[in-house]
């Protein structure tokens, strides 16, 4: 429930905040804390009570922008303190990977998606879900549902993406089947872009946390490999089990969770792989990174979602190639790549 005693003005604070931290918010950064601000501020008993029943046309707000333009930072800020109990903030990918266990848990007695989204949720009165991508329909249709039950529940929902509404699922072979669920965005959630020019990632505001830590190395030499205390490449590769596959390292997993990239991002990987793997593994090499122009879609999408991965999950990441940063990314063709391109520009080296 709602904390309804305290004053509390996000406004305010997310002023102070930015003087603290020499930040001058640009003007639609302040037009999304003002909506923050009015789609969360307390009210009495009685106006909560009232509010609830007329049924407001936007008990949510999808935040929109290319990378680096702050979202992540306003939203963290908010959630850290909307006065409201039972709140959740939780990344796309951690969220469908805590989905699909529970659709696959055989101890499940009730595996129905509308019985475990009804579990998963619980009692959340305020949810806030980071970096909504859409790429497999499978996925698309979970969030549908989970769309419509936040809804039904009348949660508050707060989304940030690279993409408005309707580039989710961009795929034409899929889109048509998504459109239902993008209307009920629109319908429930107010849209608002942050249209900034500044990326922000780039001043170093993060440069200490681990991902940031890591190192971009080319070329890879052994006088390189030796300075980082990195393990060559072994002649054979070795056998990894992650849930029901198996995949390739090159080195014994130890200190080290050690990949080529053909290994990793050419194979059938997943998402839930990754994940999985960070819970064992904080310190990652991909080596062998080519030219993602010369790759096809699948494979350059695979890469931009390992990076994702380690990024907000705070693993170290050694990248090798024998390319530049820019040659590396130049060229791709998901549109996605923006964003990969702006993580690794964060990496040491």
């Amino acid at each position: 429930m709602i904390n309804k005693e305290c004053v509390f003005s996000f406004q305010q604070l997310m002023a102070e905040k930015a003087a603290v931290n020499q930040i001058v918010l640009d003007e639609s950064q302040r037009e999304v804390v003002l909506s923050l601000d009015a789609l969360i501020k307390p009210v009495s008993s009685i106006q909560f009570r009232l509010f609830k029943k007329t049924h407001a046309p936007h008990r949510g707000l999808y935040i929109w922008g290319k990378v680096g333009r702050g979202k992540s930072f306003i939203v963290d800020s908010f959630f850290a303190v909307a006065p409201v109990e039972n709140k959740r903030r939780v990344h796309f990918h951690d969220f469908l990977r805590e989905l699909h266990k529970r659709l696959n848990d055989p101890t499940n007695p009730n595996r129905s998606l509308d019985a475990v989204l009804a579990l998963q949720l619980g009692d959340c009165r305020l949810l806030c879900f980071d970096e909504l991508h859409l790429h497999d329909v499978g996925d698309a249709m979970l969030v549908k549902k989970l769309i419509e039950l936040i809804v039904e529940k009348e949660i508050i929902f707060v989304a940030t993406s690279n993409y408005p509404p309707d580039q989710l699922l961009s795929n034409p072979l899929y889109h048509d089947r998504f459109i239902p669920a993008i209307n009920l965005i629109k319908q429930s959630m107010k849209v608002m872009s942050l249209e900034g020019g500044q990326d922000y990632r780039l001043l170093g505001a993060n440069k200490l946390t681990p991902f940031c830590e890591g190192v971009f190395i080319s070329p890879a030499n052994a006088i390189k490999r030796r300075e980082y205390g990195l393990p060559m490449a072994g002649k054979e590769t070795q056998s990894l089990a992650v849930g029901h596959r198996s995949l390739k390292v090159r080195s014994t997993p130890g200190e080290f969770l050690h990949f080529s990239f053909h290994d990793l991002c050419a194979m059938p990987t997943a998402v839930m792989d990754y994940l999985a793997l960070c819970e064992h593994y904080r310190r990652w090499i991909i080596e062998d990174v080519p030219l993602l122009q010369n790759e096809s879609p699948a494979v350059q999408q695979r890469f931009i979602n390992v990076i994702d991965v380690l990024y907000d999950q705070h693993c170290q990441l050694f990248l090798l190639s024998d390319h530049s940063l820019e040659a590396i990314t130049a060229g791709a063709v998901q549109e996605d790549i923006q964003r990969t391109r702006s993580r690794l520009s964060q990496l040491k080296g």
